[in-house]
């Protein structure tokens, strides 16, 4: 059997239906009066925030960067900023990554989670794990172009240990997406048994070598037949062998690939659960998945789980505008009184 690719070189997961891809909408609006729509809204004294809403999260990411173009073209103005001294809180913010490209809002995303005291892993693990090889070089040009400075060593600065090491795999965006090499499903079970269950302690970096070299088909195997013959589902396995961050990222690693829909689904749950919302989490959730179709599908994996809406999930969690916005990115927008 020939060999698999080293660590060194392994690309990553797959990622959700890109935003700069989402399908165009039927019927969709022009420009224009898009972009006077949100002029009327936030001119003069207060601001219109269910017209900016009508817009901003009603519209596709390729349709908002055509609006913002317009939008300086009429008013000699850049609508992020425009939107950015008009709102605040929770609602400035989805109304912040909404007009962002999302390219953009993702190398955003990645340096407000290392600069400064502190790290958000969180932030890092739903951005970084799960992109496609011509994603994350996407990212790391965009990164470049905007803070002067590689995605890597950014990254690599703020992490370490086994957490490091999986960030910069997923960085170097060179897995075999297709499989071009011949793996063994039953060689990928007992190597992971061996390097996990089945001896004292953890090899992690052969989690990490297995998990991040191989294509998802070909893991999904491995998943089930690890369940299969040891009776146990493999992210209880991860739960089990890790801890901390590595933890979380593995588990998220190991969802994406299983079902994108539900792995996301999950995360959102996550954001909402206990006492207060992660309502950065949420957000970022929400935004960066909202493609028609992948949104339809997280809300039917999302009530297949917890047995309740994820319309109704979110309007117990969040209010005001802010609510709107999200239930309007959700397609089910908040009904008028």
């Amino acid at each position: 059997m020939q060999h698999a690719p080293t660590l060194q070189h392994a690309p990553t997961m797959q990622h959700a239906p890109t935003m700069q891809h989402a399908p165009t909408m039927q019927h969709a609006p022009t420009m224009a009066p898009d972009a006077e729509t949100i002029h009327a809204a936030c001119r003069g004294f207060g601001t219109d925030e269910k017209r900016v809403i009508s817009v901003v999260a009603n519209r596709t990411p390729d349709h908002l960067a055509m609006v913002t173009s317009v939008y300086r073209q009429f008013y000699g103005r850049d609508l992020v900023e425009v939107l950015q001294k008009e709102t605040s809180g929770h609602f400035g913010r989805a109304l912040h990554y909404l007009i962002l490209p999302p390219i953009t809002l993702d190398a955003e995303l990645i340096h407000e989670a290392v600069v400064g005291a502190g790290t958000n892993e969180r932030c890092l693990i739903q951005v970084l794990v799960g992109r496609t090889n011509a994603d994350m070089a996407q990212l790391k040009a965009m990164y470049y172009a905007r803070y002067h400075k590689s995605l890597e060593s950014d990254v690599k600065s703020d992490v370490s240990g086994y957490l490091e090491k999986l960030f910069m795999v997923c960085m170097q965006g060179t897995r075999d997406e297709v499989g071009h090499y011949q793996y063994n499903v039953e060689a990928d079970v007992h190597s992971l048994y061996k390097a996990g269950e089945g001896r004292m302690g953890t090899d992690e970096s052969h989690f990490i070598h297995i998990l991040t070299n191989r294509p998802d088909a070909h893991l999904r195997l491995v998943f089930q037949q690890y369940q299969s013959r040891y009776k146990k589902k493999f992210t209880k396995v991860i739960k089990k062998e890790f801890s901390g961050w590595i933890k979380t990222a593995l588990c998220y690693l190991v969802n994406w690939i299983n079902s994108p829909a539900h792995c996301i689904a999950k995360n959102l749950e996550k954001a909402m659960e206990g006492m207060g919302t992660d309502d950065a989490s949420l957000t970022r959730l929400l935004v960066r998945n909202r493609s028609q179709p992948f949104m339809n599908d997280i809300k039917a994996a999302y009530a297949a789980k917890y047995k309740k809406s994820l319309r109704d999930r979110i309007k117990g969690e969040t209010s005001g505008d802010y609510r709107r916005t999200l239930l309007a990115i959700i397609g089910e927008p908040e009904r008028s009184a």
